[in-house]
């Protein structure tokens, strides 16, 4: 991870038979100290276990490494065990977890301090993004946090935060977190034409409810 910070890189990063995996990317992310922002449209548990390791690694490290992650609080987008167990890892306050309400579709994972990198693109924090889908992103390091590369997407993440709110228990309870994918999914048939939403969003919505509960052990 120093070779690469040193070097001011940019590297492409993918799904698992590319030469540089996103899930690698990660990991590396996890080893250097600072704060870590995470904001992903999808989050896992079987995605996050690819990488919990790393997280935990982070948390123990040092009291002064904070993990920040902005979610989206539905049933489709979020696994509550995910929150669950950041919540037990949390024993000096380094874990601040948030809701963003409206459809969260970003993906970046940031980190600060002395070896600060930046991956964005395509993949979330999902297993099939991992190792299925054909996923393409940019990994960045530079010198430091003020670089004129990496201050954006230092800037844009504290503004996410700054416009989410603190993700709570009861945001996690499953007919909370179904309800919000059913306000998600309410919100964006109303951007499409009335036949589309009787041709393609009605019958989403009925799955939806069917799948929203297996969506927390994937």
């Amino acid at each position: 991870m120093n070779e690469i910070a040193s070097e001011s890189t940019v590297r492409l990063v993918g799904t698992n038979d590319s030469e540089r995996p996103t899930q690698e990317a990660l990991s590396d992310l996890f080893a250097g100290d600072g704060t870590i922002y995470i904001v992903s449209g999808y989050f896992t548990y079987q995605g996050y276990l690819s990488i919990r390791d790393d997280v935990v690694s982070f948390l123990e490290r040092s009291r002064e490494n904070e993990l920040v992650a902005v979610v989206g609080p539905a049933s489709d987008q979020f696994s509550s065990r995910i929150a669950y167990d950041l919540w037990s890892l949390d024993d000096y306050n380094q874990v601040h977890l948030y809701k963003q309400s409206r459809g969260l579709h970003a993906k970046l994972y940031l980190r600060d301090g002395t070896e600060p990198t930046c991956i964005i693109g395509s993949a979330n924090i999902t297993q099939v993004a991992f190792e299925y889908n054909v996923e393409l992103g940019l990994e960045m390091s530079r010198e430091t946090s003020d670089h004129p590369d990496l201050k954006p997407f230092l800037e844009w993440a504290g503004d996410l935060v700054a416009s989410s709110e603190p993700l709570r228990r009861r945001d996690v309870f499953g007919p909370v977190q179904v309800g919000s994918s059913f306000v998600n999914w309410s919100n964006k048939a109303r951007l499409l034409p009335v036949r589309n939403v009787a041709l393609r969003v009605v019958p989403v919505l009925l799955v939806l409810f069917v799948l929203a509960g297996l969506f927390r052990f994937v």
